[in-house]
């Protein structure tokens, strides 16, 4: 009695301190960290890849890395613009005059304006713009590119949570069920029905499932961060998932994938550009050749003293460079190199996109095959433990055939969920392959 009252004081007086505590960890958990996305009911496949594709750092430096290629491109057309600069002076100084056989103090006051047009160049600020403009394009198609990957491992890793969810459960099962068994070897060995190592062997295999229990935990909680890291976000934990491992069957075939790959894919855009980029290097090194017309012109106020008298100049000079140490000539010999490493290098990697869509093809054929085994696989490893079972309960079976068949029936479950894990990849590989 004494003891009752005193855990009543006891509860008295540390339920509102709990109370308070566990208010100021729902307020703390109402707003999110930074990094952190919002709570959601269950993340789907195109929430993951929607969030991956706006958080990622990856994503995000690949637009800014276009800003860059297009401030480049806004550098190189400053060339068809004059330049204009004010200038302010003040000089003084002294010298000696022979003639005069004393010193002569100099000051010099000015205010000038001018202006410097490259009137015409042969093509050097056209092929240079046009050679940025290929850049920026390459940078647009290494960011497709890079939200492409972005967005197959994180499909990738939004699969392997729910492998991870499936297999948990399985070896919860098992544990359940090899529980089970331990009871009941231990009964029949108390009633003298079962000798004593049933009884020892169902505590040995239990405390084997619960040992792969524990693995299948930690395996699932290091599937989860990696998700996260996945999509570019640092929360929320206790995310939940909705969708299955099996997708719908693609349509079309294999020479249509082909065909598709070639059409989509951002690296062979990206190489097509860079092609360009070495055709307009050519015509900026073929017009190192050619003359350039510059226009100049300046106007202003300067004198020794007070007032300052106007000035100004104009000129137009035609410059052609005779000889420059044959630097044009190696210019141009880099530009038709490099003009023909590109194109073997397109045609390298049309060859690997036709390689990598037939290898995803295949490996969606052979996934597609060992999954439908497998589910036969467990409808007998199934079927086995239940036979097993019903032998073992009333004394026809024993323990060997009795955890063979749990075992069985486990392994059977991992590798099924393996095998609709493997087939789901390989669709998302096939669809990485085509560019979609």
């Amino acid at each position: 009695m004494i003891r009752r009252v005193r855990t009543a004081i006891v509860l008295a007086l540390f339920l509102p301190l709990i109370a308070a505590v566990h208010a100021s960890a729902a307020d703390n958990t109402a707003v999110p960290p930074a990094g952190t996305a919002p709570a959601a009911a269950a993340w789907t496949l195109r929430d993951v890849t929607d969030i991956a594709l706006k958080n990622h750092p990856l994503v995000k430096q690949s637009d800014a890395d276009i800003e860059a290629a297009v401030a480049r491109k806004g550098q190189a057309q400053a060339g068809w613009y004059p330049a204009v600069n004010l200038s302010t002076l003040y000089t003084q100084g002294q010298t000696y005059s022979t003639a005069r056989q004393q010193a002569i103090d100099t000051r010099i006051r000015s205010v000038r304006g001018d202006l410097e047009w490259t009137m015409y160049d042969f093509g050097r600020t056209g092929a240079a713009v046009d050679r940025a403009d290929a850049f920026a394009a390459i940078s647009r198609e290494n960011a497709a590119t890079t939200r492409e990957d972005v967005a197959f491992n994180a499909k990738v890793a939004f699969y392997n949570v729910l492998r991870a969810e499936n297999t948990l459960e399985f070896h919860r099962k098992n544990v359940r069920q090899r529980e089970a068994l331990l009871r009941q070897a231990q009964a029949f060995y108390e009633t003298g029905i079962r000798a004593k190592i049933d009884f020892v062997r169902a505590e040995a295999n239990l405390y084997d499932s619960r040992a792969l229990l524990g693995q299948a935990r930690n395996d699932l909680r290091v599937a989860r961060i990696t998700l996260l890291q996945r999509i570019g976000i640092d929360g929320p934990a206790d995310f939940r998932l909705s969708g299955e491992l099996l997708e719908a069957k693609l349509d079309g075939t294999l020479e249509d994938w082909i065909a598709e790959a070639q059409k989509n894919r951002p690296e062979l855009r990206a190489l097509v550009e860079k092609e360009r980029t070495a055709a307009e290097s050519l015509r900026l090194a073929n017009a190192g050749y050619l003359p350039f017309l510059v226009g100049a012109a300046g106007y202003g106020y300067a004198n020794r003293e007070f007032p300052l008298r106007e000035n100004y100049t104009a000129s137009v000079t035609l410059n052609y460079p005779l000889f420059s140490g044959f630097q044009t000539r190696e210019q141009v010999k880099e530009a038709l190199a490099t003009i023909s490493s590109a194109r073997h290098e397109i045609t390298e990697a049309r060859r690997l996109v036709r390689l990598e869509v037939e290898r995803s093809a295949y490996g969606v054929q052979e996934a597609q095959e060992r999954l439908a085994a497998r589910e036969k696989q467990r409808e007998a490893s199934e079927e086995n433990l239940r036979l097993a079972t019903a032998r073992y309960e009333v004394g026809a079976g024993d323990i060997i055939e009795m955890t063979d068949a749990q075992t069985q029936m486990v392994s059977a479950d991992t590798e099924t969920v393996n095998s609709a894990f493997d087939y789901a990849v390989s669709q998302a590989s096939l669809l990485r392959a085509m560019g979609r």
